[in-house]
Formats: structure tokens, C-alpha cells, sequence
């Protein structure tokens, strides 16, 4: 429990940042040095205060370039493009009540039960979605196949107790629902970031999320507008960056997700496409490997083995280092979190079901929210038998039990007694087995060689238990 000296440094440092917040977003050249300075200050452990006056420094040496370091000018790019209200709330959600006091109450709560509790929770209000995109996993649903909101409100409220304040919504199409946006407005103290594809987002919607100035929104674009278009329908693209511009208008974040695939691998990574996502305004990204899951899936439009291994190398981390735009690939980022960070282990996926799944392309569950508490799933043999196997492979750049080491999901499945969450979605442990087990096999055998060469000096991976072990001295230092 928090003392009451305790309180008042707490609401005291929660007063300082939101006063500097408000100064950095008109001049954030200035103030980002201040802030880092103020962090020294108000820091509560000697490690603390190290990495703050690492930053204090690393400002001073950026600001003073030019032009500035690409990482810098994504800072500076997404100071400018925020509302001061949008920044004050997201950095008052995610860094004080989701790192700084949340992260004292879920290790409290992990040292208790011996579980591990999530960073962030996903969920699917609905599967209904007003596009028919070829390769989504999503099938055909209806109102009644939604997720009530009184169960989607007591998600919400045990995560907070837990020390959860980030939430994404997923779909489906999150926005076919209208009490979406009163969600967001009666959680003030959450950040939600809400994966769509724009095309339902009016002048009404926006300014509603930009006042409520909790969330981010990311958007679904798969390449130029012929490659998105084939795959999303006539039209998709100029709907969703004419989303994007209300976005910009509104000065709400936002990024994009892109599904990657064997046909539009080389797109979707290419300078042109990056350069145009910037312009449009994104500030960062997803890469999602197409996954053989839902109805039929298509095993042609996985990116081959060669192909994720040029993803390795020209993707995300490349993308990173050269643009101001920060994109993230689940797979070849493997390696800086310690491999899979699903099951629990940093979020889960709750279906509109209610079913609770590992990941959202892990289509299987042995519990559902609707009968049982967040702490009773969290606690659950099934999540309990991935979170012990994690890291999956000793190889953090095969980091999927479902397509790096198919065994484990088929393992886990058969003794938990877990049950697919649709039709057709054991098929991907049952008819599509050998052919998985076989893409497994030759990405295997090039990803260990890429793992073998890889040196300590030059990329910041280690052995699994090194990047946890580092991972966990962060979390604990900042609560």
C-alpha cells in the first residue's frame, strides 16, 4: 500500500510531467531536455535516474545535429502531430498507470499466484466487418456473435485491478459498433489502441476520439492502392487515408498493420511505400506474417522461408534505422523481448466469443471470460503450460509455436485439453500438419544459420534467458 507521503510524491510527479507535457508539445526541442532532467530529479532508484540522464544526454547530443537521428526525428515528428491533450493522456496512461503503478501491481499479483499478468489485453467487440478481405481469418458473424458490453466493461475493470490500463480492439471491424466510442470515453485512465480500416471513421467519430484523447488508431493497408485494393475492395485505400487526414486534421496518433505475404512482401517494405505511409501521417506500423489460420486459409500466401528471412534484413529493423517510423515485426522482433511474448506472458486475445485465446492466430482456448474471472484464466493449466515453455526455441528468430515449432501448440492442445475457438481451426494441428511441419523444417535450417552469425556487438539479441533476465530488470526498475 502507498503511504501518504508516498501519494502526494506520486500526484506531485503526475503534476510536473503534465505541466512539462503541456510545454513540450509547442516546443519539444526545448522541453525534452527538461523533461529528461526532471526525470533525474524525481527518479526513486539510482537506476532510475541513470537511464534518465542517459536520455537527458542522448537529447542534448540529438537536438544539437542536424539533421537530428532518425529515431529523433520520430520523437520530434510525433510531438508535433499530437494534440497536448492526446500526449498528456497517453503519456499519464501508458507510462504512470500502466509502467509505473500498474507494473507494481501486476508483479505483486504475479509473486502470489505464480502466473504471469499481461501488459495489454486485445479484444474483438465484434467479428462483423463492413469489408471482405481476401485472407482474413475472420468468417461470417452476425450482431449476435458480438462480445456484450457488460462482460467487455468487467474486462476492463479486472485488468485495472490487476494493473492493466492498456487495451486493443481488434475486429472484425471494431467501429461497426457504436458503443465503442462510449467505451473509450468512460475509461479515461486506459490508452486503447484500435486496429481498423478507417472506412466507418467520419467527422462525428473523430472528433469523439479526440476528445476523449485516449486512444491511437492503427490502419489496415496492405500496399499501394491496386495491391490494397485487390485484396480489401475498389475504393479501400482512398477510405481509409481519407480516415487518415481526419486523423491528422484532429491531431489523434496513428499507424498502420500491414498483413504480409508472399505476393506483396517486396511492397510492403519498399522506401516508396514507407515514404508514403510518413506523408500520410502514420507514426508507426505492424508487420503481421499472413498466418494459416480461419476458414480455408491459403498456405500460398505465406511468405516463404527465403522471404521472411529477407524480412529479417530488410524489413522492420532496417525500416527503423532509416526512417522516422517506428514498425514492428512480431517474428524477426522476437529476439529483443525473448521470443513469444503471447499466452499471457505480455497479452492475450478475449474472441467476441468471449473465448480467451494465447494470440490472436492461436485459434484455440480452454476457458471463456463469460464463465470465468481474468485471474481464473491468467491462472488456467493451458496458459500455464505456454508460459513455461516460453521462449519455444533456443532460436529467438523461430519464435511461433504454430509455425517455427508446430509441435509445442499440438502438444499443448492435446494436454490441456484446449478446444478451437471456430470451425475449421484445428485444422492448421490435423490436414495442414505436414505441410506445416515442412515449412518449419526449411526455415529452420536458414534462420539458424542467420542466428549462428549473428555477433553480441552487432545486434542486441542474447540468449533467451539474458534478454529476460534484462527485460525484468527494466520492469522492476521502474516500479
Amino acid at each position: 500500500m502507498v503511504s501518504g507521503v508516498g501519494r502526494l510524491k506520486q500526484r506531485s510527479t503526475e503534476f510536473a510531467l503534465g505541466e512539462m507535457l503541456k510545454l513540450l508539445s509547442s516546443n519539444p526541442e526545448k522541453n525534452l531536455v527538461r523533461m529528461a532532467r526532471l526525470a533525474e530529479t524525481l527518479g526513486t532508484s539510482e537506476y532510475q535516474r541513470h537511464n534518465a540522464k542517459v536520455w537527458r544526454e542522448y537529447f542534448e547530443t540529438a537536438l544539437e545535429q542536424d539533421p537530428p537521428p532518425v529515431a529523433m526525428q520520430l520523437v520530434l515528428r510525433a510531438i508535433h502531430s499530437t494534440s497536448s491533450r492526446c500526449l498528456s493522456r497517453t503519456v499519464s496512461n501508458l507510462l504512470i498507470n500502466s509502467l509505473w503503478q500498474g507494473g507494481a501491481k501486476r508483479s505483486a499479483w504475479e509473486r502470489a499466484n505464480e502466473a504471469k499478468a499481461p501488459f495489454i489485453i486485445l479484444m474483438s467487440p465484434t467479428m462483423r466487418c463492413n469489408l471482405d478481405c481476401v485472407g482474413c481469418y475472420a468468417g461470417e458473424y452476425d450482431q449476435k456473435d458480438d462480445l456484450p458490453m457488460e462482460v467487455i466493461d468487467r474486462i476492463v475493470s479486472e485488468g485495472r485491478e490487476l494493473g492493466i490500463h492498456a487495451f486493443t480492439l481488434l475486429g472484425g471491424e471494431p467501429f461497426v459498433r457504436k458503443d465503442v466510442l462510449d467505451l473509450l470515453e468512460r475509461n479515461s485512465d486506459c490508452d486503447f489502441l484500435v486496429f481498423t480500416n478507417g472506412t466507418l471513421i467520419d467527422e462525428a467519430a473523430a472528433s469523439r476520439l479526440a476528445k476523449a484523447a485516449n486512444i491511437a488508431v492503427c490502419f489496415s493497408v496492405d500496399g499501394c492502392e491496386a495491391t490494397n485494393d485487390a485484396r480489401r475492395g475498389a475504393g479501400a485505400l482512398r477510405r481509409t487515408e481519407k480516415a487518415m487526414a481526419l486523423m491528422r486534421a484532429k491531431k489523434i496518433p496513428f499507424g498502420f498493420s500491414t498483413m504480409v505475404t508472399s505476393q506483396n512482401y517486396l511492397e510492403a517494405t519498399s522506401d516508396e511505400f514507407c515514404d508514403h505511409l510518413i506523408d500520410q501521417g502514420c507514426l508507426f506500423g505492424f508487420h503481421f506474417l499472413y498466418m494459416p489460420v480461419g476458414a480455408g486459409p491459403d498456405l500460398a500466401l505465406m511468405p516463404t522461408p527465403e522471404q521472411r528471412e529477407y524480412l529479417r534484413i530488410n524489413g522492420a529493423e532496417r525500416i527503423r534505422s532509416e526512417k522516422a517510423l517506428f514498425v514492428m515485426d512480431f517474428w524477426n522482433d522476437a529476439p529483443h523481448v525473448g521470443g513469444c511474448i503471447a499466452g499471457g506472458r505480455a497479452y492475450l486475445h478475449i474472441t467476441s466469443t468471449g473465448d480467451v485465446e494465447p494470440c490472436i492466430f492461436t485459434h484455440f482456448a480452454a476457458d471463456n471470460i463469460k464463465e470465468k474471472s481474468l485471474t481464473e484464466v491468467l491462472k488456467s493449466p493451458f496458459f500455464r503450460a505456454i508460459q513455461t515453455r516460453q521462449p519455444f526455441s533456443d532460436n529467438l528468430l523461430r519464435p511461433c509455436m504454430l509455425i517455427d515449432e508446430p509441435h509445442v501448440i499440438r502438444d499443448i492442445v492435446c494436454s490441456t485439453g484446449a478446444h478451437a475457438t471456430h470451425p475449421g481451426a484445428d485444422d492448421l494441428i490435423t490436414s495442414y500438419a505436414e505441410a506445416i511441419d515442412d515449412y518449419a523444417a526449411g526455415f529452420k535450417t536458414i534462420a539458424d544459420a542467420a542466428w549462428q552469425a549473428m555477433r553480441p556487438h552487432e545486434v542486441p539479441y542474447g540468449t533467451p534467458a539474458d534478454v529476460l533476465d534484462e527485460a525484468g530488470e527494466f520492469a522492476g526498475a521502474l516500479r
